[in-house]
């Protein structure tokens, strides 16, 4: 349900909004493919973007605290029920478990298999695991709690909102896997995380959602 006419928006909101969708597609679009060349090291490679995004968060946050003067329960940062947290964990293995299921069926269909696989097998350990706590906890913290919750307030449609910040986070995706993987896993996971933030709007509770459905990557790469 929309939300009806949307609030003034200040230029710290504004500013924040526009950081929180553009400096994403920047760097993984036309950043980042040139540090393939220019940095030898995939791990390098992986620590410089890991870095981007931690900075982009808490520079986030800091607008929210500092510039628009406002809670960080207005991002989403709540503290959440320990039945909340259970709720995360019990659909956060549910969704995981659809991706090897995604992966077989896209298979199956001719679209190429998933590269869940690939990426677990040649990645270094402590990348992958820093990798998967990087994404959970700042990809939350950019797309649905401060863009979705700062659109939301400017454009007063909630479901324009989700599908401006999911088209996003979906494309930061593109450069880095197959279209596969981008259609069959991505789009539906990145879909389920925003619906489950409109559902609650508690920041925790998405990031705890986010990091058990990448968990199986850590599980992989130990198992191989």
């Amino acid at each position: 349900m929309d939300e009806g006419p949307g609030r003034p928006f200040g230029t710290a909101a504004t500013a924040g909004v526009v950081c929180a969708l553009a400096v994403p597609l920047v760097y993984h679009l036309l950043i980042d493919p040139y540090l393939v060349v220019d940095i030898a090291e995939p791990a390098e490679r992986a620590v410089v973007g890991y870095a981007v995004w931690w900075l982009l968060a808490g520079a986030l946050l800091a607008v929210t605290l500092f510039a628009e003067r406002r809670p960080v329960s207005s991002v989403g940062m709540k503290r959440p029920s320990l039945r909340l947290l259970g709720l995360a964990a019990v659909t956060g293995v549910a969704l995981s478990l659809l991706v090897p299921l995604v992966a077989v069926v896209l298979d199956a269909a001719g679209g190429g298999p998933s590269d869940v696989t690939d990426v677990a097998a040649d990645t270094v350990l402590w990348v992958l695991a820093a990798g998967v706590v990087t994404a959970a906890v700042t990809e939350e913290v950019v797309f649905r709690g401060y863009a979705l919750e700062r659109l939301m307030e400017w454009t007063g449609r909630r479901w324009l909102s989700a599908a401006m910040s999911l088209a996003v986070f979906v494309a930061i995706h593109v450069p880095g896997w197959s279209p596969a993987h981008v259609v069959g896993v991505v789009l539906p996971l990145g879909a389920a995380l925003t619906g489950l933030y409109l559902w609650k709007r508690n920041l925790p509770f998405v990031i705890t959602v986010h990091l058990v459905v990448n968990a199986p990557l850590l599980v992989l790469a130990l198992a191989q």
